[in-house]
């Protein structure tokens, strides 16, 4: 089996250490029902607990981890998984300064990966992945709160947050928090055979080969720093339901049109008209959720009288139709 290394991050959800520990556990109970023995250690999931500096590592919520190395001491291995690093609902002024405290993290991992380790992390390790070069020029994803920090500080990076998980030889990255477990059975399957990353699967019950993230995304949340882009969201999000155009919400914030086209679209990487489309999908996702409304009484509720044109974009963004939606996400008793 593999030497594995699971490098628990100042800050990180405990989970995304216990998770991974809890996982080889079970494969390896899994591995001894199937062979009807107790299996030896060399033929058993075993992953390291490692911290930068050797000492007990305080999550989010406040436990502390206690590692079983530090970095300087861990060198050879055959898979690194990065837990989380910071929350997702942190700034682009606090990714920059985690970053900037953890470039000797960034340095062992890029180490590592050169010697021939597979790398993994979900969330928001994958900016650890892209701060040791390891995603440059590769498609990327993280949790989808996070798209804006991670565009602007790797540009080189493909970014596409609508995968739940992107595979390369050595290198993997998930999307947000639970997209660990992905990562995961995927390492179960490859070292362990698929029959075993399905045993543990449904011993758990997870759900295996999940793609996409875009069923979760809330998709008009992005950071930025611009107040009077804010105000002009604020604003969006308060009449998306009636007829408004670019025009109007311009001068709601009263700012120019052409200027308020290019500083909405270098805040939010999106245009006020695509933003606007995410915010009715937003709010027709929410009443899917938690109403009972037919879907075309969905679609007239969110400011859309072309119920086929709302459709396509339904889909387009989320990645299922609006029934789909509502049949993985509604209340048990609603209905088309």
């Amino acid at each position: 089996m593999p030497k594995i290394l699971l490098l628990a991050m100042p800050g990180c959800m405990a989970s995304s250490v216990q998770v991974a520990l809890d996982i080889f556990y079970v494969a390896n109970r899994c591995l001894e029902k199937s062979d009807g023995s107790t299996i030896p250690d060399n033929a058993r999931f075993s992953a390291q607990v490692v911290s930068p500096d050797g000492k007990a590592v305080e999550t989010a919520s406040g436990q502390r981890i206690q590692p079983e190395l530090a970095m300087a001491d861990a060198k050879a291995a055959d898979i690194v998984i990065v837990t989380s690093l910071f929350e997702a609902s942190a700034s682009h002024a606090d990714v920059d300064n985690y970053l900037a405290a953890q470039q000797e993290a960034a340095a062992w991992l890029k180490a590592r990966s050169a010697e021939g380790a597979l790398v993994a992390s979900a969330c928001s390790g994958t900016f650890l992945l892209a701060e040791a070069g390891l995603m440059d020029g590769r498609e990327a994803t993280t949790h989808w709160l996070l798209e804006g920090a991670f565009r602007r500080r790797y540009p080189r990076v493909r970014y596409h947050g609508e995968r739940m998980l992107l595979e390369y030889g050595n290198v993997i990255c998930g999307g947000a928090f639970f997209a660990f477990t992905d990562i995961l059975l995927k390492l179960l399957e490859r070292y362990g055979g698929r029959e075993l990353a399905l045993m543990c699967a449904r011993l758990m019950l997870l759900e295996p080969n999940r793609e996409l993230q875009q069923p979760f995304l809330q998709q008009s949340g992005k950071q930025h720093e611009d107040d009077a882009i804010r105000k002009a969201e604020r604003w969006l999000k308060h009449h998306f339901d009636k007829p408004i155009s670019v025009d109007s919400a311009a001068e709601a914030i009263s700012m120019g049109t052409r200027n308020f086209k290019r500083r909405f679209k270098a805040a939010t990487g999106v245009t006020p008209i695509e933003y606007l489309q995410r915010v009715r999908i937003d709010a027709a996702k929410r009443q899917l959720e938690q109403s009972s409304r037919t879907s075309i009484e969905v679609i007239w509720s969110v400011g859309y009288e072309d119920a086929s044109s709302f459709r396509r974009l339904f889909k387009r963004q989320t990645g299922v139709t609006m029934e789909q939606y509502r049949r993985r996400f509604g209340p048990a008793s609603a209905s088309g």
